[in-house]
């Protein structure tokens, strides 16, 4: 049976490894392409019915003679149908845009015209079918929302297809078709479009998951098959078994490596080097932890099975314990390169950075701080019969006060690990003397706390060496740093300049109205952030150079200047300089042959990086992916300092302006670690002047404080879960609602309420409050925004070119002013001016404003309108109020979208939260210790009482119970004592009976047993003194059989006497730790000689069985079953008598199985009491003996029988734990 289990296994391991390629297959096999345009098309179909349905409707609202011409009003309801259902629309007369419900494609211009034309249409920011209807003059615009299309992709903005079709990222859509695209039809038949696949995975991702699950319960199984096989060959060499156990699981994960499969796996993130990549051997996160699952599975194997040799070898220990502490330093590294090689966070005091992979890596150090946990409690247990206990404890003491010591001077995270394995060993061995329960609750919370502590020192000591590295990469990158925004628009902006008409123009009159057409028209929306400075040259011009105060020629310098520090940016006549004044700086030479001058006019143009922060707006939304800073920089500030003052600054730590106001001591090396203001600064020297600072905030004492309970609990579920689900008393054991549990459940239900509802509507009152702030931030800075514009505008009957012109440069200044972005829409809803102009230039957004705000200010006439708006997955605030003249005439609207602060305020509500969990977290926390205290405290007297109550027995004192409260509790002491008394008198008096019945009983056996050879022997004596008196000639033969007689009756009666003498004095039991199938086979020796019996033993493959007895009564026990075996057999019978071992959980289980004649029914409920006989069938005394020694060591004894077949004894022994 147990070798079909094992083979049933293996066959279900092969059944889910295939099934799951065959799903696999499936999944990424070409045919899914088609199914993909299937659906597509069909759901295209779906969606142009209801498309056609809306513009009929539209059609003939247009054409009923009562429509007035309010496009807004009468078609309000299809405003939130593009975000519902993906659908938007457009009416347009002689291509002037009349209404649109959503400016995401409301594009002017050719874009009009182009939709005009029903077909599928590519509009900057994303791709749409169309169809078109006629009413009237008027030409209705539906559009289908089918994938979006920007020009840049970031965390904000990606190209993806509408949620409608399900289709993955992946696909691409053309307009023509070939032999690799899939067609896509109208209802009609008609070729639309054609999808493109590209990459292996070419179905909905959400289908990846089946297979996935497939090969994970494949895996399962191979883990139960291998644990059977190793099971199974436990009597070869203990080495052996785990070094084939660990090359086969190292052989599996290589197989696996080398070939990548399952190829599913790799459509995970998971399994991307973009989470975590080491090497070829760990290339990802999911590799990694198949790698610590296999290593968690090994050490399950050696923990079950690790023995010691018989014999003590000290070579054994060192080796063991070598080994062990190796493992922690294996463990070490892993926890080391798992965090220094990710891109996720480990800080749980900031759990708004914990995502899932940060918890795919905390499960990935719990595996492995488990299996070295494991290993080490097995491999102490083991070794405790082998080892001096006290001198093991000082050894440890003292290698543990070392390597503490030298763990605080040398701060060596290897240190650390090895101070975990030396405090493991002491603590298992100093809880083993305690008697305390392996994983129970005490057990569980004591070592999980120790765990817990130490984890966090190791995760936050190679976390500071993973962020000074990354600090010391910063500073060096920052020596030279780029802006690649910059250089991105520099790079699309060259070509509009080459070709601009007005640069020419400027240039052959005067040059004042250059600088301001360049700077307005080129240099005011992103570039906000930078000083520019333009000059123009011609041939023949000098400049004057500060502070020297000399004159130069202008080309020959500023062409040197390039020839020495610029960087050409390629594709353009822009260059990064390298000029080391800790700004970033560019520069552009702009060349214009003009007639007049053969050396033509060259227009120079340098800009500077301020020295203020990030400008207003949210540049992040226009630079795309590749060119974004990593996202743990984030978390860093940094500043420079050229000529020991302060040029450019960035983050959240505010630098004082003069480096020299630091203490950066007087070291000459390059990189310098300070620590001030509660932040860890890592100072970059240049040289004796310059200097880069990158500054991280420092990881506290409440720091740690706050991690603790989150960890703590981590870890706690994560034992309760391996233990449950590995043990299966743990799973059968009922919870026990006792009143210490209903004290501490209760007390923890009341505060986590408590604390759940005070938390809740504190959070969402603080949101409230922050929203509300939020909010009448916006409101004021519109307020002072509108009456600036409209008090310059108020004498404005319409926005001319003139004023059109001063707009954009006042939007510039008020932009920098308010730290806000801010846009001028007209009177139609057209943008006039913008402070950020990238976001309509890129396509990101079309010139419209948002449709719903243009119906609620020209329809509804707010004066003010504040609504969320988004822009892909980024979310803000957006307010709009209406231009008005003095003459009550709306001239258009302004608009602020607040993109800065509408991050600023998640970072403000994400601070508040996380601040307000970690406290309330930590009281949490501290009401269940509280809790565990007070129903411990409480019910410490009633389980005193209960402990008290149990250990009652009559034959010996029982103590009473002091307790000094007077109280409920007290009273039921009072009683107790009261009881305890009453009860001792009451047992001494019983016990007195007892005794006299027992001795009248026993004395009655004895006066029969002794009287059964009195009698002959006194009829012999009779008979042999009336052969004397008769002088019988057969007197000396009769004498001889008298004297045999009387020597057989006096054996007899010793007998009976030392089997008496043995029940009444059985020895004070010495117990010690012993191996009890040692002490078997010598039990075993004393009868394999036996010619009338065959004598078998099966010790089952347990060599090694621990107990704590007294094995000399223990040998007693067995022995007196063996002859109690042998006795019950018929002289005709041939014997058969097998002593057997075996192992159930806790207990170790010896039986005696013989062949004889069983045991009568009569007689079983007696077989265990004293009973004087005999017959040689009898039992006598050696029964009630073996029972009086097993409840000497906790064990019980029962037995089987069947008549004329045999009876088998069992006896139960604790194993040493």
């Amino acid at each position: 049976m147990e070798k079909l289990k094992k083979y049933l296994l293996l066959l279900l391991a092969a059944s889910f490894f295939v099934l799951g390629f065959i799903v696999e297959n499936r999944l990424l096999h070409p045919e899914q392409e088609t199914k993909v345009a299937k659906n597509f098309e069909q759901r295209l179909h779906q969606k142009q019915i209801s498309l056609d349905e809306k513009l009929d409707e539209i059609a003939t609202t247009i054409e009923r003679d009562d429509f007035d011409g309010n496009f807004q009003t009468a078609f309000n309801d299809l405003l939130p149908l593009f975000g519902e259902q993906g659908m938007g629309f457009l009416i347009t007369y002689q291509s002037q845009l009349l209404f649109w419900s959503n400016n995401r494609f409301s594009f002017a211009g050719r874009f009009i015209r182009q939709l005009s034309n029903a077909n599928v249409q590519f509009l900057p920011n994303g791709i749409y079918y169309s169809a078109v209807r006629k009413a009237g003059g008027y030409s209705v615009i539906g559009l289908i929302h089918l994938k979006d299309s920007y020009a840049i992709e970031n965390e904000f903005i990606e190209n993806k297809f509408a949620e409608a079709f399900s289709i993955p990222a992946n696909y691409s859509i053309r307009l023509t078709n070939s032999s690799y695209a899939l067609p896509v039809h109208d209802r009609d038949g008609k070729y639309l479009l054609s999808l493109v696949p590209s990459g292996k995975i070419h179905c909905p991702h959400a289908r990846l998951y089946l297979p996935s699950v497939l090969f994970g319960f494949g895996l399962l199984a191979l883990f139960l098959f291998a644990r059977v096989m190793f099971k199974q060959y436990r009597h070869e060499h203990f080495i052996l078994r785990v070094a084939v156990l660990g090359l086969s699981l190292f052989g599996f994960y290589w197989l696996r490596i080398l070939f990548r499969f399952p190829s599913v796996c790799y459509a995970f993130d998971v399994f991307s080097p973009s989470l975590y990549a080491y090497s070829f051997w760990l290339p990802s996160l999911g590799d990694l932890l198949l790698l610590t699952i296999l290593i968690f599975f090994w050490s399950l194997n050696f923990a079950k099975d690790f023995i010691f040799s018989k014999k003590k070898k000290t070579y054994e220990l060192v080796v063991a314990y070598g080994f062990i502490a190796l493992f922690y330093l294996l463990v070490n590294f892993l926890v080391q390169n798992l965090i220094r090689n990710s891109s996720f966070s480990f800080q749980l005091n900031r759990i708004d950075n914990i995502n899932q992979y940060s918890l795919v890596g905390y499960l990935i150090i719990a595996l492995l701080f488990f299996s070295a946990f494991i290993i080490n409690l097995k491999v102490v247990e083991a070794s405790e019969v082998h080892l001096p206990r006290r001198r093991f404890l000082l050894v440890h003491a003292f290698l543990l006060m070392g390597s503490v010591i030298l763990a605080i001077w040398v701060r060596n995270v290897n240190l650390y690990a090895l101070c975990l394995f030396l405090i493991t060993n002491f603590s298992v061995l100093v809880l083993q003397k305690t008697q305390l329960k392996r994983f129970s609750l005490s057990f569980l919370i004591y070592f999980v706390s120790l765990y817990t502590f130490f984890t966090l020192i190791i995760i936050q000591n190679h976390n500071n060496n993973r962020r000074q590295q990354i600090q010391q990469l910063m500073a060096i990158n920052l020596y030279s740093e780029h802006d690649p925004a910059a250089e991105v628009f520099l790079t699309e902006m060259q070509q509009e300049m080459s070709t601009d008409s007005v640069i020419p123009y400027l240039l052959s009159s005067s040059y004042s109205h250059l600088e301001e057409y360049i700077v307005h028209q080129y240099f005011s929306g992103y570039f906000r952030k930078y000083d520019s400075q333009i000059t123009v040259c011609d041939g023949s011009d000098s400049l004057l150079v500060q502070p020297d105060n000399r004159l130069v020629p202008c080309f020959p310098f500023f062409d040197e200047m390039i020839a020495d520090y610029g960087t050409q940016i390629p594709g353009t006549n822009f260059y990064y300089l390298d000029n080391m004044n800790g700004r970033i700086s560019y520069f552009g030479k702009l060349f214009y042959p003009l007639s007049s001058d053969s050396l033509g006019i060259s227009v120079f143009i340098e800009l500077k990086s301020k020295l203020l922060p990030e400008g207003a707006g949210f540049p992040e939304l226009l630079l795309d992916r590749s060119l974004q800073k990593p996202e743990r920089y984030r978390q860093f500030s940094y500043a420079k300092y050229f000529n020991n003052d302060l040029v450019y600054l960035s983050g959240d730590y505010q630098y004082n302006y003069y480096i020299n106001t630091y203490d950066l001591g007087n070291t000459k090396e390059e990189f310098v670690l300070k620590k001030w203001d509660g932040y860890d600064h890592l100072i970059y020297r240049l040289d004796n002047n310059n200097y880069i600072l990158v500054s991280t905030s420092s990881f506290e004492f409440i720091d740690y404080l706050i991690s603790f309970p989150y960890l703590f609990v981590f870890y706690f579920v994560f034992i309760l879960v391996v233990v449950f689900a590995g043990n299966a008393n743990y799973r059968r054991q009922a919870l026990i609602y006792d009143l210490k549990f209903r004290i501490q459940a209760s007390i923890i239900a009341v505060v986590l309420l408590s604390l759940l509802v005070v938390a809740g509507g504190t959070i969402y009152y603080n949101i409230r409050e922050y929203e509300n702030k939020h909010q009448d931030d916006l409101n004021e800075k519109m307020k002072s925004i509108a009456e600036e514009i409209n008090l310059r505008l108020s004498e404005v009957d319409e926005f001319t070119v003139d004023v059109e012109s001063w707009l954009w440069r006042e939007l510039n200044d008020l932009s920098n002013i308010f730290r806000t972005d801010i846009n001028i829409y007209g009177i139609d809803g057209e943008m006039i001016a913008s402070s950020r102009p990238e976001i309509i230039n890129r396509g990101i957004i079309s010139t419209r404003m948002d449709a719903q705000a243009f119906y609620e200010l020209t329809e509804n006439y707010q004066i003010s309108y504040m609504q969320p708006e988004s822009i892909g997955n980024l979310s803000f605030l957006s307010i709009y109020e209406p231009i008005i003249n003095n003459k009550g005439e709306y001239l258009g609207f302004i608009n602020l979208p607040y993109f800065t602060r509408g991050d600023k305020l998640k970072q403000e509500v994400s601070t508040f939260i996380v601040a307000f969990i970690n406290l309330y977290v930590l009281l949490f926390f501290a009401s269940v210790l509280v809790a565990v205290l007070l129903a411990n405290q409480i019910t410490r007297p009633l389980s005193l009482i209960r402990e008290k109550l149990k250990g009652i027995q009559l034959d010996k004192k029982n103590e009473q119970i002091t307790y000094q409260r007077d109280d409920e509790i007290g009273a039921l002491v009072q009683e107790y004592n009261r009881k305890v008394e009453e009860l001792a008198d009451s047992a001494e008096l019983l016990a007195r009976t007892e005794r006299e019945l027992a001795w009248r009983e026993m004395a009655k056996q004895i006066a029969h047993e002794i009287k059964n050879p009195l009698t002959p022997m006194k009829l012999n004596i009779q008979y042999l003194q009336r052969a004397k008196a008769e002088n019988s000639a057969h007197y000396d033969e009769y004498f001889d059989r008298v004297t045999r007689t009387l020597i057989e009756q006096i054996d007899t009666l010793s007998d009976i006497a030392t089997e008496f003498s043995n029940f009444a004095k059985i020895p004070k039991a010495r117990n010690e730790v012993f191996n009890l199938s040692e002490r078997l086979r010598h039990v075993a020796e004393l009868f394999e000689s036996s010619h009338q019996t065959k004598f078998r033993l099966e010790l089952n493959g347990l060599d090694y069985v621990l107990v704590f007895a007294d094995k000399e009564q223990v040998s007693r026990a067995v022995v007196n079953l063996v002859k109690n075996a042998i006795q019950s057999i018929p002289p005709k019978r041939k014997g058969q008598v097998t002593v057997s071992l075996q192992k159930d959980d806790e207990v170790a289980i010896i039986s005696v199985e013989d062949n004889g004649v069983g045991i009568p029914e009569a007689i079983r409920q007696q077989m265990f009491q004293p009973n004087f006989t005999t017959k040689t069938s009898g039992m006598g005394l050696g029964l009630a003996i073996v029972k009086k020694i097993t409840e000497t060591f906790r064990g019980r004894i029962w037995f089987e029988t069947e008549i004329e077949r045999g009876t088998t004894f069992f006896m139960e022994i604790p194993l040493y734990k």
